[in-house]
């Protein structure tokens, strides 16, 4: 806004020294008896705009034949132009675009050049910073209209086009200008900018080639070429292009920062860093030589020094956004890949394109959070017949056989390099996993799943010998079972994966691969109240009984849904030794085990399992319908129920019992009992277990399980600033608790392995930035602390809209949270389970602002429209509202 306001003052001011200018030229030039007419114009560009516009027209009706008419003319359209700013500063734009618009078509078809350059040609951007985008659009092709013969005026709306990212009309402006003058070189320099922000880059190539044979001096055409050459890969012809505009202007950085990266192209290394070397010393602050090194060291596997040139880079500019991608490979390549998302999320806040996306979704899979990747992925990319398919810099339709041919044109087109930063095998593995979730979610609203091509895509995704496969076999195991399809490929894959544990757990981010979906929940909380998370790892041979346990939980579950109960038994009963019975994958998997005995006929085993499952601190009423009717069958009566589980939730939702005794054998009727989360879980994509009354029912997968309530995290401001974008080095950052100092003796008859929860440190609360992150808390503990005021008052929170409505990509707005009957800070956060499309953020306060209440803004980060939920919690309760994204 601020930029709007400065440029609405300096065009007024052109506007008004166009005013002078004229009048100064009219005395000198005229020295006849027009000079009574001259005088009287003096007299009436002094006047305010609207007054000056009616006495410039009785001027122009009363002395039609004099040589000051034009001038006059010319006169009344700058003054619809100032006209129109004040009207646009003063906030009324459909009265300013209306001015504008008179001002061009009132302008003479002989308009001077004063008129054009500093009137005229300045309309469009002075709406469109405004924010009036069409109107602005609009406002250019009428004044192309007005200038369609005139080259070098059409290349002054060219400019405006390429500077606001039109590339079509860019491109179009910039023809017509070459046709009419073929001769120029502005006009073919125009059209190979234009040709290359549409990334067509071989034609912008050769327009910027022309345009320096018709203009050898010049270097902007020289520089433009010799970096597309870079990007062409010839960079023999590229240094030569640098080294001769060096010779003529030793100061000229860019082409220093040409001839470096040139050198390395050549694998001349040495010489590339004698001279990177002498540059830095000139210009420390040459970001793009950082950034630009750093992609070719991390492209090339020399990791170490890409890692430290990147982190130079964003240092100096973190908004460039290919000096982050640059310094997320480098993590990933120091085996820290949650540094890296991290990194990659703060870029997106200053650029939007697919590479970017698909570095994110590349972070999120090196970590085993294949889920969230799969989401990433699907928001920008599609295959269709092979051939995966997005829109390149959110424009330029194109189609790749693979990630790395798809995306090269942007990669070649911002930071001019040749080679990608990435491997053929892991662009494949990224390739399958949107193939499978393309395959499981057929489009369409009569698609139904082709088990081939889950198949086939299921095992493209499952190659290769990495550590990182036995994370995708459990994962595409999982995805499956959780939709039974191709189950036995997935019971395939979950014996396969068995062998590849102990080499997956020796990744140093185990405890993220091991339990994404808890992991997820964590980022996404920590996300929304400002913070970053870092997961500690637990102890390998925890690690190994929880693997090794959702295995087995999900092979006997395949076999449950198969139909074999004895089967599925013994798998369920592995599960269940390994996993811990007090934390919610042990519980998940009594559960699974229960449904197995009951269909097995085994009633009084099933009932056991079913109230080991049951965790009465989490009362869920669901559940405790369905280990009332077993429980009735079992004794004859409810007695003796309420001490072992406690009593049913007051308000049960959907509590009716299984309808019948299963009596068919299990291969004639195989669903299984219901597995639905406990009430006060939070529902993540992957935890939507929610009710589920009848046996009949499709099964819930084993993914699908609530994980453990408290894992080891670290929690850390989330990198807001510029100055903080950069993860800081691993010697220092705050240091991980060891896992062997989280985990206390067993009790004596606990389960083999301890469990996250009893793994984790005591709950605390950490301030962080004036931000609070708290340890999650238990549902009785939530329900107490709703209770806590002053004065025994129950407190609450209010939010200002239940209701929002915000633009895709980059629309916001600000909510108000009000709390009430509590004293001090009510520890309010945001949270939503579609964070890769909205953010929510806690806003700075104010002095203004009351103690009573809090501010967060929530914005679309994503091209993606659709109804979203966001979540307030605190300890006085929580509020829902629903944000429209259009």
């Amino acid at each position: 806004m601020k930029k709007f306001f400065v440029l609405s003052l300096l065009f007024i001011f052109i506007v008004c020294f166009f005013h002078s200018s004229v009048a100064q030229n009219s005395r000198a030039g005229q020295r006849t008896a027009a000079q009574g007419d001259e005088a009287e114009l003096r007299e009436i560009v002094h006047l305010p705009p609207a007054e000056r516009i009616e006495k410039l027209k009785a001027f122009i009706a009363s002395h039609p034949r004099s040589s000051s008419s034009s001038i006059a003319a010319e006169l009344i359209v700058s003054a619809h132009a100032e006209l129109g700013a004040e009207r646009l500063q003063a906030g009324d734009s459909n009265a300013a675009i209306e001015q504008f618009r008179i001002a061009i078509t009132e302008s003479p078809a002989s308009m001077s050049d004063q008129l054009f350059n500093a009137v005229i040609s300045q309309i469009p951007s002075n709406l469109f910073v405004a924010g009036e985008h069409g109107a602005a659009f609009d406002i250019t092709k009428l004044i192309e209209q007005r200038v369609s013969d005139n080259p070098k005026r059409l290349l002054v709306l060219a400019g405006f086009y390429l500077n606001t990212e039109q590339a079509d009309d860019a491109t179009r402006v910039a023809e017509l200008a070459v046709k009419l003058a073929p001769e120029m070189a502005a006009a073919h320099q125009a059209l190979g900018a234009a040709r290359h922000i549409s990334l067509r880059l071989d034609d912008a190539a050769s327009e910027y080639a022309r345009a320096a044979e018709l203009d050898p001096q010049s270097v902007r055409a020289r520089m433009s070429l010799a970096d597309l050459r870079r990007a062409q890969g010839k960079a023999e012809e590229a240094l030569n292009i640098y080294r001769a505009l060096l010779a003529s202007d030793a100061s000229n950085k860019q082409a220093r920062t040409g001839l470096v990266l040139a050198l390395f192209d050549l694998n001349k290394r040495e010489e590339a860093e004698r001279e990177m070397q002498a540059a830095l010393s000139d210009e420390p602050r040459n970001f793009a030589l950082l950034a630009g090194a750093a992609y070719w060291y991390v492209a090339h596997g020399l990791d170490a020094r890409a890692l430290e040139l990147a982190q130079a880079a964003v240092q100096v500019e973190p908004r460039y956004t290919w000096a982050q991608i640059a310094l997320a490979r480098a993590l990933i390549a120091d085996q820290r890949p949650m540094e890296a998302e991290r990194v990659l999320n703060f870029a997106r806040q200053y650029g939007r394109f697919p590479t970017l996306d698909y570095e994110l979704a590349n972070a999120l899979a090196a970590t085993g959070l294949y889920n969230e990747a799969e989401d990433v992925l699907a928001r920008n990319f599609k295959i269709t017949d092979g051939q995966i398919g997005t829109l390149l810099a959110g424009r330029v339709e194109a189609r790749g056989a693979d990630f790395i041919e798809l995306l090269a044109p942007e990669r070649r087109a911002s930071i001019f390099q040749p080679v990608a930063a990435e491997t053929e095998a892991n662009a494949r593995t990224l390739k399958a996993l949107l193939a499978l979730h393309q395959a499981i979610n057929p489009a369409g609203a009569n698609a139904t799943v082709n088990e081939a091509y889950v198949i086939s895509a299921a095992q493209d995704f499952t190659a290769g010998n990495d550590v990182m496969r036995v994370f995708r076999q459990l994962y595409a195991a999982n995805l499956l079972a959780k939709n039974r399809v191709a189950l036995q490929s997935a019971l395939d894959l979950t014996d396969a994966a068995t062998g590849g544990v102990d080499a997956g757990l020796s990744v140093p981010f185990a405890t993220a691969a091991v339990l994404p979906d808890y992991v997820r929940e964590l980022r996404s909380n920590a996300l929304a109240t400002g913070s970053t998370t870092i997961v500690s790892n637990l102890s390998r041979a925890v690690l190994s009984n929880y693997l090794r346990g959702r295995l087995e939980d999900i092979a006997g579950w395949i076999l449950f849904n198969q139909g074999k109960t004895s089967d599925a038994i013994v798998r369920l009963k592995r599960a269940a030794t390994v996993l811990p019975e007090n934390t919610a994958q042990g519980r998940s998997v009594l559960w699974h085990l229960g449904a197995a005995y009951e269909a097995n006929g085994d009633r009084g085993e099933a009932l056991n399992a079913y109230i080991k499952s049951y965790d009465r601190s989490e009362p869920d009423a669901t559940r405790h319908a369905i280990i009332e009717a077993l429980y009735r069958k079992v004794n004859g009566s409810l007695d003796g129920l309420d001490e072992r589980i406690g009593p049913a939730p007051a308000v049960a939702v959907n509590t009716a019992p299984p309808a019948t005794e299963q009596a068919n054998t299990p291969s004639q009727n195989p669903a299984p009992s219901p597995t639905p989360a406990p009430a006060s879980t939070p529902t993540t994509p992957a935890n939507n277990e929610a009710t589920a009354p009848s046996r009949t029912e499709a099964a819930p997968s084993p993914e699908a399980t609530p994980q453990p309530s408290t894992i080891p995290v670290e929690t850390q401001p989330a990198q807001s600033a510029p100055s903080n974008a950069s993860p800081q080095p691993a010697s220092e950052r705050s240091p991980e608790v060891a896992p062997s100092s989280l985990i206390p003796p067993p009790a004596p008859e606990a389960s083999p392995s301890p469990s996250p929860e009893q793994a984790a440190k005591p709950s605390t609360t950490q301030e962080t930035n004036d931000t609070r992150q708290t340890a999650p808390t238990t549902s009785r503990q939530r329900r107490a602390q709703g209770r806590a005021s002053q004065g025994g008052e129950r407190c609450s929170i209010e939010v200002s809209d239940a209701d929002a409505t915000i633009q895709h990509n980059g629309g916001s707005i600000i909510l108000t949270v009000t709390f009430n009957g509590l004293n001090g800070d009510p520890q309010i956060t945001a949270s939503t389970s579609n964070w890769s499309d909205i953010a929510v953020f806690p806003e700075p306060r104010s002095a203004s602002d009351a103690d009573s209440t809090l501010k967060f803004s929530i914005t679309s980060i994503s091209t993606k429209a659709g109804l979203y939920t966001v979540t307030f919690k605190s300890r006085c309760g929580t509020k829902t509202v629903s944000v429209t994204v259009r």
